[in-house]
């Protein structure tokens, strides 16, 4: 990344870098793009495709509807409630 690039996203994001910021900025960005290249030089021909890191079979919970907490506990968390109900503000007018 050049400064001028820097500079271009700066005012794309309306945001300022002080000098020193925007050296560390190109370094870091620097750094990003040679990891990425020495990346793109790794075989990949005959690798599968890895979901996760570590082998893994169904890790998921059937999907069961249940209660889990009652009316009352959670009407006890509202700021303020109704009978049955949570009590919330207006948001429009």
């Amino acid at each position: 990344m050049t400064v001028e690039e820097l500079k271009a996203l700066e005012s794309l994001n309306e945001f300022r870098l002080t000098d020193a910021e925007e050296q560390k900025a190109i370094g870091i960005f620097a750094f990003m793009e040679n990891e990425a290249a020495e990346l793109q030089l790794t075989d990949t021909e005959n690798i599968g495709v890895m979901v996760h890191c570590m082998p893994m079979t169904n890790v998921f919970r059937d999907d069961v509807r249940r209660q889990v907490f009652s009316r009352e506990q959670l009407l006890a968390c509202a700021p303020e409630h109704s009978e049955d109900s949570w009590i919330v503000p207006r948001l429009v007018k």
